[in-house]
């Protein structure tokens, strides 16, 4: 009989296959499986895992997954939350292998004009130095292609009013975070928002105090105009404008993002 992590393992990857199945099916037929992509993760875990100060080995916590230019798109396109989900499944995947991590792990998919389709590469790395303990600290612009929110902002303890300008925003106590909070309640690196079509998503980055977004405990969620964050002694504020003709509060559907934790 599997044991308890087994079992979670299977349940992950029914869950990816099922999340995936349409749009794998309609980019590359029958010539590659969301399974594919799973296995392919478990291998670049495991190969290029290596030992610590303790005695579990460290697995690599940056994944690029690269795929050709049309199948990327489309891939994105109906299923702009598959990178969360492949994050998820690579902590699986590390508990399983007797791995740690050092930080949260980031699966990153781009396309690559010498990639042929249905083919992929995938490559894993040990963020290091050049990362954070959440993610890319780098600043992003924003491409002009990509659906952003209306002036999207945090207005911090009802003071000071940032602008969100970024891809990728890292929040937390630490001076290499785009918005750094002085609290000392707050985690070095507390949480994170990434845009994905067009919303920004947040994510508490297994922060020690817990992110509550509306006085409710959250692991993710996705951003609506008033939106109320609070991380340790702080609060912060999310605001977007509403579009001409458009009431406040009310949004576009987006996918719902699969709840890994059971």
């Amino acid at each position: 009989m599997p044991g308890m992590n087994e079992q979670k393992l299977s349940r992950l990857e029914a869950r990816l296959e099922r999340l995936v199945e349409g749009a794998f099916a309609h980019i590359f037929g029958k010539k590659i499986r969301a399974q594919d992509i799973a296995l392919e993760l478990a291998r670049s875990l495991e190969a290029n895992s290596r030992p610590s100060k303790n005695s579990r080995p460290e697995a690599p916590d940056y994944y690029t997954i690269f795929l050709h230019p049309e199948a990327h798109r489309t891939l994105l396109q109906q299923q702009p939350t598959l990178p969360d989900v492949l994050s998820e499944y690579v902590v699986e995947l590390a508990e399983q292998a007797g791995c740690k991590l050092a930080n949260t792990p980031i699966v990153d998919i781009q396309a690559d004009t010498t990639v042929a389709s249905p083919q992929f590469v995938i490559k894993a790395e040990h963020s290091g130095a050049r990362r954070s303990t959440t993610a890319l600290m780098e600043r992003v612009a924003l491409p002009g292609n990509h659906a952003v929110p209306n002036n999207p902002q945090l207005v911090i303890n009802g003071q000071r009013i940032v602008q969100l300008q970024h891809e990728l925003i890292n929040v937390g106590r630490s001076r290499d975070n785009h918005v750094i909070l002085d609290d000392s309640t707050v985690s070095r690196h507390h949480l994170q928002l990434r845009l994905r079509q067009g919303r920004y998503i947040l994510f508490d980055t297994q922060s020690q105090g817990g992110t509550f977004v509306n006085n409710v405990s959250v692991k993710q969620h996705v951003l609506q105009n008033s939106d109320v964050i609070q991380v340790g002694n702080t609060q912060l504020v999310y605001t977007e404008d509403s579009a001409p003709g458009e009431t406040t509060g009310i949004f576009p559907a987006i996918p719902d993002i699969p709840d890994l934790t059971d």
